[in-house]
Parts: structure tokens; C-alpha cells; sequence
């Protein structure tokens, strides 16, 4: 009988290890190619409060290499490696995925803020329109989303270099400006304190610019939990709480609401 009862207690553990792996979701994500702590705490909350207020048990992993954003694209759009990711892209690309409804910076992604060589403050303050910036060289990657932008609003930009070629370029005088999201550039500034750079007084290059979650069709399902968690946690307040405990001191850091504004028309 001791041998009978330890076999069916194997057996029901073992079942019931299947039965909770055959509940729980696995969220495979792209690793970032660039760590942000704040970007990452802030979407890996909304994940789990919302799927938790659907009560949907999932675990998130992360992909072993990192991904640029078209290489992203291409994953969700075959239901390869990953299983959501977070993207602001253009309509024809967005058709191949589906996605949730809910910005998810709530606009503050498209709110561009331009390093500079400390030495170059006095030309930038002079800068008000698009007219003056032309002439001026911007540095970004073609994989990243400014980079069409920039170019469709006529401003002059090399897309050739990566990170620290960037860096090198805006040190020695080659390049004028790397333009940033003001999300993203109280990080940037700290990785780059060892060098001359500032933010460009008085000016903000705007243009609409949403995050959603994208996933692949075939994870319409997956989708469907996620948008009524979202849902749920934006009716509650807390994605609101969210929101302002990770980014609500952005406004306030970097005066954006007193900076001159050079509105710059999206890809769409």
C-alpha cells in the first residue's frame, strides 16, 4: 500500500503541475537593446496589474538577444520568438498585428528634447522654427522611429552610425543635435555624464507619437486579456497611478510646458 500511495502521490503532483503549467501564459519579450530601469518597471507593472485584474496567471520572460524594432515587427508579424511588444508604428505596419487601445505614455513619447554640445546653447537659443533647424545635422538610427520623422519634416540627419559612432560624431562637432524623448533622456544624460552634452534651452520638437501593445494575430486572445485589464486598471485609477509614480516628475524636471514648441508632422 506504501509504494500504491507514493505512486498516486506522484501522480497527482505531477498532474497537478500540468494542470497549473496549462493555465499560466508565458509573455516572451524582445530584451532591450538600451536598459531604461524606469521604461521597463513601468510596462512590466502594467502587464502584471493587468492581467491580474482579469485574473490571468502569466509569466514574463525575456529573449536572450536583443531586438531593434524592425526586427520586432518581424517576430510578432510570424509569431516567432516574442509575444507582445510595445511599438508606435505607422498604419501599414500596424494592419499585420493587432493591438491594445490604450496609449500607453499617454503622448509624452513624442515630446523630443535635443542633446547638444554645451559650447552650441547660444545657437539653439536662437532656434524657433523648422527653418533654422534645417540646416543643422540630427543623429539617429534608421531602425529607430524618429528617424523617418525627422526626415519627412525636411531636417537633415545621418542615420549611418550607431550609438557610439553618434556620440563621437556630436563630440567632435560633426553632428549638431540627437534629438530624444523626454522619457528617455534623463537616463541618457546620466550614461553620457562624462561628456559635454546639455539639452537645448527653450525649444521641444513635438509630434504625435502613441504607444500600444502589438501582438500577432494568432494571439488575438492574449490581446483580448490584456485590453480588459487595462481597461479595468484605467477605470480603477490605477494606471493613472502608474503613470504619474514612474514619469509624473518628467513635466516638472524639464520644463516641458514652458519650452518653445516646433511641431513636426508624424509618418501617417
Amino acid at each position: 500500500m506504501t509504494t500504491i500511495w507514493r505512486l498516486f502521490l506522484l501522480f497527482l503532483a505531477l498532474h497537478c503541475s500540468y494542470a497549473i503549467a496549462q493555465s499560466q501564459i508565458v509573455i516572451q519579450l524582445a530584451k532591450p537593446i538600451y536598459t531604461d530601469a524606469v521604461k521597463q518597471q513601468y510596462i512590466h507593472k502594467i502587464l502584471t496589474k493587468s492581467f491580474a485584474a482579469v485574473n490571468a496567471d502569466i509569466i514574463i520572460r525575456y529573449d536572450s538577444q536583443p531586438m531593434n524594432d524592425k526586427r520586432i515587427v518581424e517576430q510578432l508579424s510570424h509569431n516567432k520568438a516574442i509575444t507582445l511588444a510595445w511599438l508606435s508604428l505607422p498604419s501599414q505596419l500596424s494592419n499585420t498585428l493587432v493591438k491594445t487601445t490604450i496609449p500607453i505614455y499617454k503622448g509624452l513619447h513624442g515630446k523630443r528634447l535635443l542633446i547638444i554640445h554645451k559650447k552650441e546653447q547660444l545657437k539653439f537659443k536662437a532656434i524657433k522654427n523648422l527653418e533654422q533647424l534645417r540646416p543643422l545635422l540630427a543623429v539617429q538610427q534608421q531602425s529607430w522611429s524618429d528617424y523617418d520623422v525627422l526626415k519627412a519634416n525636411g531636417l537633415s540627419v545621418n542615420g549611418e552610425l550607431d550609438y557610439a559612432g553618434m556620440v563621437k560624431a556630436l563630440e567632435s562637432g560633426l553632428a549638431d543635435y540627437f534629438p530624444r524623448s523626454a522619457l528617455a533622456i534623463g537616463v541618457e544624460l546620466q550614461r553620457l555624464q562624462q561628456t559635454n552634452f546639455v539639452i537645448a534651452p527653450d525649444i521641444m520638437l513635438q509630434y504625435p507619437n502613441d504607444y500600444y501593445f502589438y501582438l500577432s494575430k494568432e494571439n488575438q486572445n492574449i490581446r483580448d486579456l490584456l485590453e480588459k485589464g487595462m481597461q479595468k486598471i484605467q477605470q480603477s485609477g490605477e494606471l493613472e497611478q502608474l503613470y504619474l509614480q514612474h514619469f509624473g516628475d518628467v513635466e516638472k524636471q524639464f520644463s516641458l510646458s514652458q519650452r518653445h514648441i516646433i511641431n513636426l508632422k508624424n509618418r501617417e
